[in-house]
């Protein structure tokens, strides 16, 4: 399997700047609530992040790489947390006029709890046509185990929120992370959010349990192991992370729902996502690419990661206001590469190797048989939902 796994590498090479997206942190790890599984709310220390939004400096200079680096006439940016509507409306007022300066027609999207949505933020996000993505876990009784705010569960301020993005026509899909509370509800979720949104994508929460010396240095969470391995020695995951069997049952269970309520006609990332990777595809989702790196994140002062997960200094690589982000680009290659080169070699052996592509490398917490490598935590969960899949892609 592994020539295969090189040709798709190999493709992903030659279209990977087609494929980049620049994700900017506009506010780093603030936030207005304290979701229990968050990992970046360590950021602002763990990164001595003094300012608490993007600077007028670093946006224009963000604006400007990102145009600068496209080459197919159509600029994206991706605009996350912590929560980025504390960055406030005049910011990204200020981000749409930088836009228009080089000459408009980019695509926009964000990433949101929700709360914090009024008509001042859904004229602008309908306006300037940005894609909405809204957090949140499912119904009330399972979206507010963890995702709480200073005065309890936040169900309410989202579906408020919600309800003024439907009022104003914007666009919008819902993001639910897959965890403790919700692993055993698969109909419950998706069941409730067919009924919110047309798009929906499911992420596993997976944390390991901070290491005392990550504790002293402001970790939240253990930091995920070296891309190319070998494994960080194991230890627990955090009581609210998805088990493997819980979450391959779980998407197993929505893909059934998905097929019997809308005869897929509603849109579920992942399984989008599998269904290009059986056609030889890029599959559109980072975890199961033949790459990582397509994806790099953007803190408050213009420093520049490999990707969201992997914020931290030895990371780097390099900063907006100095360098442009092709030269970035460049630098990330290796990070890129090392997904499939980490890769354990039984993996290569998997039937499901070019679906999967090993997954997360920050998942990859479990140490090989031969102990050189980390294997995906998820590994048998995602063995689970892709036998499951192809079976019934098979039937149709």
């Amino acid at each position: 399997m592994k020539w295969m796994v090189a040709r798709r590498v190999a493709e992903a090479m030659e279209g990977e700047r087609c494929a980049f997206t620049v994700m900017a942190k506009v506010v780093g790890g603030l936030c207005n609530l304290r979701c229990t599984y968050c990992y970046y709310s360590e950021k602002p220390g763990l990164l001595a992040q003094e300012m608490p939004r993007m600077s007028d400096e670093v946006l224009e200079s963000y604006v400007n790489r990102v145009f600068d680096l496209d080459e197919d006439g159509q600029a994206e940016f991706v605009w996350s947390g912590g929560e980025p509507l504390l960055a406030g409306l005049p910011f990204f007022e200020r981000a749409m006029e930088l836009q228009e300066r080089r000459g408009g027609g980019a695509k926009n999207s964000i990433r949101t709890n929700g709360t914090l949505l009024d008509d001042g933020w859904c004229d602008l996000l309908a306006k300037h046509g940005f894609h909405v993505e809204v957090c949140i876990d499912g119904p009330k009784e399972l979206n507010d185990v963890y995702r709480v705010g200073h005065d309890g569960g936040t169900f309410d301020k989202v579906m408020a929120g919600v309800d003024l993005l439907k009022k104003h026509g914007v666009r919008f899909g819902a993001l639910a992370r897959v965890h403790a509370a919700n692993e055993s509800h698969p109909r419950e979720v998706y069941g409730f959010l067919r009924g919110i949104a047309d798009r929906m994508q499911f992420t596993p929460v997976v944390e390991r349990e901070a290491a005392f010396h990550e504790l002293e240095d402001g970790q939240c969470f253990s930091m995920p192991p070296g891309i190319k391995g070998p494994p960080v020695q194991s230890k627990s995951v955090e009581p609210f992370s998805v088990s493997p069997e819980g979450f391959g049952s779980f998407l197993a269970e929505v893909f059934d729902s998905w097929m019997e309520l809308d005869g897929g006609l509603k849109t579920v990332v992942l399984f989008d996502a599998t269904a290009r990777n059986m056609l030889g595809n890029q599959g559109g989702t980072c975890a199961h690419n033949p790459l990582c790196g397509h994806g790099v994140s953007v803190e408050v002062n213009g420093d520049v990661y490999s990707c969201e997960r992997y914020a931290y200094p030895k990371y780097k690589l390099g900063n907006l206001l100095e360098t442009p982000l092709s030269q970035i680009v460049e630098r990330n290659r290796p990070f890129c590469m090392n997904k499939t080169e980490g890769l354990p070699d039984d993996c290569f052996d998997c039937p499901y190797i070019t679906l999967c592509f090993g997954g997360c490398p920050s998942h990859r917490i479990v140490p090989s048989e031969d102990g050189l490598r980390g294997k995906n935590y998820l590994c048998e969960g995602y063995k689970k939902f892709f036998s499951h899949f192809i079976e019934n892609m098979q039937q149709m």
